[in-house]
């Protein structure tokens, strides 16, 4: 029989953990067995047990979900701005970007940190295993490069090392104001000075965090209305190994500008006149038509949908029926974290085609199949995409360790058989249930609680005194 001493004096830590179920492509399996390495790579699956066991789950694991569009420092605004101001009149998506630019305008780089370890902690609490940051916030309060240009960009890599989150970190390009406009004084902290300029911060961050395993780096562009025509094909055909992420039609505002501008509507004239691929990401496209849609297909682009952020500013609804039925690739994001819950995320989703077109599990399209299964499999494939990762099944030999864990003793999960199981999980259950998230083979939530809760939590709350 091998031990575990005998196993660490074959020179590396070795684990077996033994889970009530886990989820893969092809179903459950349950009891599950998985060993693994120093590192918290998976070396084994199993569904018969080895000699030795080191941690008995009594809980069912599901993939780690990707959070595919975040803006950290936005979470400092939770609760602030559902009301309107006397005199203001009326409220939408601009007036609700004025008063985020007031937040933004006075954040520092430690309170910046602050929010977001707050905030990546809270993620991994929900289910979150790995962060897409769309970062735009990088300049001073004056407008100028920090002594350190990559000051910002660190501090949300250092947040997500001490939240225990991996991080896409997508450094965002951003110098117009308005399609055909100059830079803003409004926007002075967001701005590069060139795509030159923006190309250099991109290989300074691959190049320092290249042996960084929890760490990636992508491209990003704002929208449409912030760069000019060549500026956005530069940046799109930049490196097709990095995801690139971009904002596009989240608002009928933008897209008559954008026809006004470019004789076409954004994502018209961005698959006409671009290399749009697999690696392109596109936040939102909330106002797009069948043939716009029909182009994203035929990119083979991922659209990045964040219900609840698309809700709170009034934004409209992503056609998700029409575009899953005719082969569109799809993930979510939290995006300004008005709500941190990635099955909200996919209930809004599909809840709001169900009221719209007064029909149930509209996501199928009338066909037999499963809404949780597919819903799952769109999350977490295209997710791990929209990261620059790519893997076959949701566990796999070879891959890290990232489990969401889900409490097997909640009432819904004690009697959920394997063919509802999922679905139970994606339509029913409160973030109650999930006990547990596990990132390279290591607890980072146990029983619901944050190994680095109340430190994490000083700092977000003096941060906020310090804002507010």
């Amino acid at each position: 029989m091998e031990t575990l001493s005998l196993r660490r004096r074959k020179g590396f830590e070795m684990k077996n953990w033994k889970f009530k179920g886990i989820y893969l492509k092809k179903g459950w399996v349950s009891p599950a067995y998985i060993s693994t390495d120093e590192s918290g790579k998976i070396i084994a699956i199993s569904n018969e047990s080895p000699a030795v066991l080191d941690e008995v789950v009594n809980g069912y694991a599901i993939a780690s979900i990707t959070n595919a569009h975040s803006h950290a420092f936005q979470y400092g605004m939770v609760g602030l701005t559902e009301n309107i101001p006397k005199g203001q009149g009326g409220d939408n998506f601009w007036s609700w970007r004025d008063r985020m630019y007031r937040i933004a305008d006075q954040i520092t780089p430690e309170q910046t940190e602050a929010i977001a370890t707050m905030l990546y902690a809270e993620m991994t609490r929900v289910g979150y295993g790995h962060v897409v940051e769309f970062h735009y916030l990088r300049n001073d309060q004056s407008g100028k490069y920090y002594d350190n240009p990559n000051e910002m960009s660190d501090r949300l890599i250092s947040a997500a090392k001490k939240a225990g989150i991996k991080i896409t970190l997508v450094p965002v390009y951003y110098r117009c104001s308005g399609f055909g406009k100059g830079p803003s004084y409004a926007q002075r902290r967001f701005q590069f000075s060139s795509t030159e300029d923006y190309f250099k911060h991109i290989e300074s961050l691959k190049s320092q965090y290249k042996d960084d395993t929890g760490v990636d780096i992508g491209l990003g562009l704002h929208s449409m209305r912030a760069a000019s025509s060549e500026e956005i094909k530069e940046i799109i055909a930049y490196n097709k190994e990095l995801p690139c992420h971009l904002h596009i039609s989240e608002q009928m505002q933008e897209v008559n500008a954008c026809v006004e501008h470019f004789g076409a509507r954004p994502v018209e004239w961005l698959t006409n006149e671009t290399e749009v691929g697999s690696n392109c990401h596109l936040v939102h496209s909330t106002h797009i038509t069948e043939s716009e849609m029909s182009a994203i297909i035929k990119a083979n682009a991922n659209v990045v949908v964040c219900p609840t952020t698309e809700g709170n500013l009034g934004d409209g609804f992503f056609p998700i029926a029409e575009y899953i039925n005719n082969g569109g690739r799809w993930c979510i994001g939290s995006d300004s974290h008005i709500t941190l819950n990635p099955f909200e995320e996919v209930r809004l989703l599909d809840y709001g085609q169900r009221m719209a077109k007064q029909q149930r599990n509209v996501f199928l399209n009338a066909k037999a199949g499963d809404s949780a299964a597919l819903a799952f499999e769109a999350v977490i494939d295209n997710g791990r995409m929209a990261a620059g990762k790519q893997t076959q099944d949701y566990f796999e030999v070879g891959s890290d360790l990232d489990a969401v864990i889900v409490d097997a003793n909640s009432p819904l999960m004690g009697r959920a058989s394997d063919e509802g199981r999922l679905a139970t999980i994606i339509y029913g259950l409160d973030i109650g249930a999930i006990n547990g998230q596990i990132s390279s083979g290591k607890w980072v939530v146990k029983s619901g609680h944050h190994t680095n809760k109340e430190e994490i939590l000083n700092a977000f709350s003096k941060a906020l005194c310090d804002i507010h």
